[in-house]
């Protein structure tokens, strides 16, 4: 048995010695490096959010009657245009007969008023009773007051007669067609929906426990299947959901050029900024037995040194454990590198493919 052992013993140093020389006779490999340095790291998480509106609208009728147009779908308009018509025939006739009430009550209230004037002079000459001028009084305050109601009633159907044409209370496109042409409507009933494209928003849920690191910066990163960027943090509203925890944060994506209700992702600053020795995250090499970093000895050797993983930040991650301050680290190239085996560093990508200085 002890001699079993002795046999497997001779057999693993044979084996590492085979290893050893087999790398150290391999052609130096082209890397890139860079120096282990100390980063100013922010731990962010990503947060998932939509582009919205600022007003996304249904706009609804004012009076009750028959549509006779609406605006097509996917139309654009500006505040104040026209975006659909009501059929007003039913109100031009009740502004006709507004118009004769208030002249009916205009000549009641007229005469009234010559009235009082009468009665006070005989009154003046004691011609007639004190109560019969009283009567009169109060007979033309009725019919002035029977007046004003006619002119309000007349002033009504005047504003209801333009609210039969639909007007965009701001800059926005038709998104949705909520009635058809013909269709008998009434007061309040939604006609379309209008979006307004004009300075939109990013509407990001993060955890209520991010508040005060997000009140510390003023832009987040974005991403979306349209490409990435960052946008200015417009109001961070620090009321939490009971169940969710979460805190609405809103992005002004006016410079943005993202479609409305695109779902997207933010990267919300979630604790203290530290400061650590990190790496680019290309420098990692994963492996069954745990995280590597290639490191550049100074005879232009690589060592294969492992790793513990800390804070990240961007491209950056933070590395514990066996690496210094300057230390050469590899970035590109150590996919194949076995440990040992010589380097030969360029100063870009494009000479490490090349094979040039």
């Amino acid at each position: 048995m002890i001699a079993i052992t002795r046999i497997f013993i001779l057999l693993g140093i044979s084996l590492l010695s085979l290893a050893k020389a087999f790398s150290q006779g391999m052609p130096p490999a082209n890397v890139n490096v860079v120096e282990a340095k100390e980063q100013s790291l922010t731990p962010v998480s990503w947060f998932s959010g939509t582009v919205v509106s600022q007003n996304n609208s249904h706009i609804s009728a004012e009076v009750s009657g028959r549509i006779e147009w609406i605006a097509p779908l996917g139309a654009t308009f500006k505040k104040d245009d026209v975006i659909a018509r009501i059929d007003g025939t039913r109100l031009k006739i009740q502004l006709d007969e507004n118009l004769a009430s208030v002249k009916s009550a205009q000549s009641r209230y007229d005469f009234q008023v010559a009235e009082v004037k009468r009665q006070s002079a005989l009154a003046k000459k004691n011609l007639s009773a004190a109560n019969a001028l009283d009567e009169t009084i109060s007979l033309r305050d009725i019919a002035k007051g029977e007046l004003e109601a006619a002119k309000a009633r007349l002033a009504q159907t005047r504003q209801d007669l333009l609210f039969t044409e639909v007007k965009a209370p701001f800059n926005g496109l038709i998104a949705e067609r909520l009635s058809s042409v013909g269709e008998l409507i009434n007061n309040g009933t939604a006609i379309v929906r209008l979006v307004q494209l004009e300075n939109l928003e990013a509407s990001i849920f993060a955890p209520i426990t991010a508040y005060r690191f997000v009140q510390q910066v003023k832009d987040l990163a974005i991403e979306s299947s349209l490409g990435k960027g960052s946008a200015p943090i417009k109001s961070v509203v620090p009321v939490a959901n009971l169940q969710s925890h979460l805190m609405e944060v809103r992005l002004d994506m006016s410079d943005v050029d993202w479609p409305v209700g695109l779902s997207m992702k933010a990267a919300v600053v979630t604790g203290k900024v530290k400061t650590a020795l990190a790496v680019p995250r290309d420098a990692l090499v994963l492996r069954r037995q745990g995280t590597f970093v290639f490191r550049v000895n100074e005879d232009n050797t690589a060592e294969q040194i492992p790793v513990e993983l800390g804070l990240s930040s961007g491209e950056f991650i933070e590395i514990k454990g066996n690496v210094a301050l300057g230390d050469k680290i590899i970035v590109r190239g150590a996919e194949r590198l076995q440990p040992g085996q010589a380097v030969a560093i360029k100063q870009s990508n494009s000479n490490l493919v090349s094979g040039q200085q």
